[in-house]
């Protein structure tokens, strides 16, 4: 029998329709709290609020010290709570999902594997015993004491003895630590990418029929480009069709297309031009429809150029960012934040509470 993944979209979506049912009234103003609460989370290895990829905001590099001021910030804006009570209010649409796998049966493929380091962390946390460092979290203890793969871990003691000559012992401690967390990271955290891309999508999209008052009817969800009215070239000789990943099709016209990108690393910039090329290439219909990224980049540079994306006459209309006050708030000692403002003025860059209401005005029912 073939079982439904815990981490695939009925299960996202049952899971946000749920907290957001619990959430109360949530407004356009406020929907970036919403936003932060499921998908935003914690740096295991800075104990901050993910601003930025890690390797770069550890201790001593300039990412660390604006994930400091970041992280304060959120605390402050969610009642001035303390960090390891951020640790509760956040990611929790990823939490949901762990939760459910591990109370589940029948775990297949990947999902086997995390289960399975799950349940072993979750063994190691129950049953650890004696004193806990007052600065070492529960996860990092875990991950210290769980052992997985002991054949690995003998293969990497070895390498670690025979080229930085340490001893036996400490080659073998250090070696359990790397497998460990290599471990974590291949199950937990890659996984966790997979729902943060398509889980923002999903609760775009039931926050743009909640709060915009749009009716599903209009949305489309990461639909082929030329399966949308307007998008019909005949003459269209292309290899690969690009999906945006939220349309809004109204009287057999396509309105708005949405690119949808929690960041903009270098391939997801690359992405919006291929997809700009391709909608432009399929145009069918006599205007080309609004062209909006949504996202929550907090490189400055990152989000300056992909303002100025332009392929074939079209470019990205407008840049909608989960919250630009944090977004100043974090950038402040950031040189670039000079070329950020001016975004802001002129509407380039906006608000996800712009979008919500932009919506609403445009397509509500």
């Amino acid at each position: 029998m073939t079982h439904s993944s815990p981490f695939g979209k009925d299960s996202r979506v049952r899971i946000l329709k749920q907290h957001l049912a619990e959430s109360g009234t949530v407004t356009a103003q406020d929907a970036w709290r919403f936003i932060y609460r499921e998908l935003l989370w914690i740096d295991g290895s800075t104990g901050l609020a993910h601003l930025y990829e890690s390797d770069k905001a550890q201790p001593g590099r300039p990412w660390y010290d604006r994930s400091v001021v970041f992280t304060n910030m959120l605390c402050d804006r969610f009642g001035g709570i303390s960090r390891d009570d951020l640790k509760l209010h956040i990611d929790r649409l990823f939490r949901a999902c762990l939760e459910i796998l591990v109370q589940g049966h029948g775990a297949e493929g990947e999902d086997e594997d995390l289960a399975e380091t799950l349940t072993a962390l979750r063994t190691v946390r129950f049953e650890s015993s004696g004193p806990k460092s007052q600065t070492t979290s529960d996860s990092e203890r875990d991950v210290l004491t769980y052992t997985p793969d002991v054949s690995l871990v003998m293969e990497f003691a070895a390498l670690l003895q025979q080229h930085t000559k340490m001893p036996q012992p400490e080659a073998e401690s250090f070696a359990r630590e790397l497998v460990a967390r290599a471990r974590v990271y291949f199950t937990v955290e890659r996984k966790r990418q997979n729902v943060l891309g398509e889980g923002f999508e999903d609760l775009l999209q039931l926050l743009v029929t909640k709060i915009g008052r749009v009716p599903d009817k209009y949305i489309r969800v990461r639909q082929l480009a030329n399966h949308l009215p307007g998008f019909q070239n005949a003459n269209n000789t292309r290899a690969r069709i690009e999906a945006p990943d939220l349309a809004i099709v109204k009287d057999e016209c396509t309105k708005l297309l949405a690119s949808v990108k929690w960041s903009l690393r270098h391939d997801r910039q690359k992405q919006l031009s291929d997809e700009l090329d391709c909608y432009a290439d399929l145009l069918s219909q006599q205007a080309f429809p609004r062209y909006v990224l949504i996202t929550n980049e907090y490189d400055p540079g990152r989000l300056v150029n992909s303002d100025g994306l332009s392929r074939r006459g079209q470019r990205v209309d407008c840049i909608y960012h989960v919250n630009l006050e944090l977004l100043l708030g974090a950038l402040h000692d950031h040189e670039r934040i000079r070329d950020i403002r001016p975004l802001i003025s002129s509407g380039r860059l906006r608000s996800i509470a712009d979008f919500f209401t932009d919506m609403s005005e445009a397509y509500a029912a």
